[in-house]
């Protein structure tokens, strides 16, 4: 293999290329020391026959740009770009010597302590960027380095500000329609080509930390379409609702699920927002994302069956359910967290002259109570038989009819309750063009089950009849052909496929 021709050369006659660091399909990151300085520094060099493209010199002249105007700590410190003789373009960026996040979630489990110590940094570095307008768009584990700083560990530094979104929406080189990104890491509005804004980021900071809870990502799929489809139309799976369960902190799994939301504005509207609500766990606090999820349950559709919040508040968790018991026995139990949350408040407060309120007076204060009268019946104290435990079969494409023992019985996705130990229920799914599958459901199953129905060979689609995503459309998906398969639950050794990203 012959050697890089720019090993131990000095270019522009300051910057002497030392070793490479790392290889992409534009560009290359040397490690170099400055002649006269003796200061070590990264050099990223756009290959010669890529500077030809004035789009991509632009995007990697943005790149530069966008970093040092930030002027944020945690974010890379680039120091100068210029061009080589053979027409090749470079920026001069500090040098780190530390290890990818990618990296330390592949050598031990986070504690809640680290990641919320971790992602606050990142939240503090994008938000510098969302404040003048610079929206990343490809934030992902290895495009942030952990570094030991003035003995401090785990010191972020945000890399890689190459397929950064700047300014408004008509940017030349942001146009809608152009998909840029690592499709673990993407929002539905990346996925679908849609214009996106500083909440493509939170939703890419939601899907790191889903992955620093649990060890794995959201949304995992055998083919670069697949995982696309995913982020469009499927809810995440709750990490306590994983199998095996993953213990994580309600409070840091209302967070992430806030993180997550499909449409933007569900979401933490700002960095600052998310970084409170991080604050106010470590403090022991009530997050936000909690209270929120409570009234949830109080407003929500008394139709709803086999819902359950869980909440964590500074006195310890709670936990609210909703089943086919009556809607008011829900709204009382959430009533009844939400004084609890208020009463914890005011507790240690100094009397301000005013009433206390009727969650909080005194016993001799409030009415007596009315004597039941002789002939009222006791009261029912028949305990109430919990929720049935529910599987969810989801089909892709979507929307099959799902046959039980000849009847149709719904449409996929379809949730039923789980059989009796040694009682299976097999489920027929049927869908135009598809070859039927069938499914056995049993005590064994999990919460959700997904079935890829196969493609009937002689009703291949014409090309013209290739429907282009929507966030708000019926999803109907093409079976594509496969891309390479990454390692199963998107953790360790999962491919990091890219899309249109010249910069990693």
């Amino acid at each position: 293999m012959n050697p890089d021709p720019l090993i131990g050369q000095v270019l522009d006659g300051r910057y002497k290329i030392e070793k490479v660091l790392g290889e992409g399909g534009m560009g290359i990151v040397y490690k170099a020391v400055h002649t006269a300085l003796g200061k070590p520094l990264a050099i990223k060099v756009l290959r010669p026959e890529v500077s030809k493209n004035e789009e991509i010199v632009m995007r990697f002249r943005q790149e530069a740009q966008s970093a040092s105007q930030i002027g944020n700590p945690h974010i890379i410190d680039i120091s100068d770009f210029g061009s080589l003789a053979d027409g090749s373009t470079y920026f001069a960026m500090e040098y780190l010597h530390g290890r990818s996040l990618t990296a330390a979630l592949a050598e031990q489990p986070f504690t809640n302590q680290r990641t919320i110590h971790v992602v606050r940094q990142i939240a503090d570095a994008l938000g510098a960027a969302h404040d003048i307008g610079i929206v990343h768009r490809d934030m992902k584990p290895d495009n942030v380095q952990l570094l030991d700083r003035g003995g401090a560990k785990d010191f972020v530094k945000v890399l890689d500000f190459g397929i950064a979104k700047v300014g408004g929406s008509t940017s030349k080189l942001t146009q809608a329609g152009q998909v840029f990104g690592t499709p673990h890491y993407m929002s539905p509005e990346q996925c679908a080509g849609t214009n996106v804004d500083h909440r493509t980021d939170i939703y890419a900071v939601g899907v790191i930390l889903y992955e620093m809870a649990t060890g794995k990502v959201p949304f995992d799929a055998d083919n670069l379409m697949g995982i696309l489809t995913k982020h469009l139309y499927e809810t995440p799976i709750a990490p306590h609702e994983l199998a095996p369960p993953v213990d994580v902190a309600p409070a840091m799994e209302a967070i992430i699920l806030k993180c997550l939301q499909k449409k933007p504005e569900l979401r933490y509207q700002t960095m600052a927002e998310l970084a409170s609500d991080l604050d106010a766990m470590e403090r022991g606090l009530t997050p936000r994302a909690v209270t929120e999820k409570i009234e949830r349950t109080m407003s929500g559709p008394q139709t709803l069956t086999g819902v359950e919040a869980r909440v964590s508040v500074a006195t310890g968790p709670i936990e609210i359910r909703k089943s086919r018991t009556p809607m008011f026995v829900g709204i009382g139990l959430a009533a009844v967290a939400l004084i609890g949350i208020g009463a914890f408040m005011m507790r240690g407060k100094k009397d301000d002259g005013q009433q206390p309120t009727a969650a909080v007076r005194p016993a001799e204060e409030q009415a007596p109570a009315q004597p039941a009268a002789a002939n009222n019946p006791p009261p029912d104290t028949t305990p109430v038989p919990p929720a049935p435990a529910l599987v969810t079969v989801t089909s892709y494409p979507a929307n099959a009819e799902i046959y039980q023992e000849g009847a149709l019985v719904g449409n996929s996705p379809y949730a039923l309750s789980k059989p009796d130990s040694g009682k299976d229920v097999k489920l027929e799914l049927r869908l135009p063009g598809y070859d039927s599958k069938v499914v056995t459901i049993s005590a064994a199953t999990g919460s959700s089950i997904g079935v890829n129905l196969a493609k009937k060979p002689e009703d291949k689609p014409k090309a013209e009849e290739k429907p282009a995503p929507h966030v708000n459309a019926t999803p109907k998906p093409k079976k594509p052909k496969a891309e390479g398969k990454p390692a199963s639950g998107g953790g360790k050794g999962r491919a990091q496929t890219e899309v249109l990203d010249p910069w990693d």
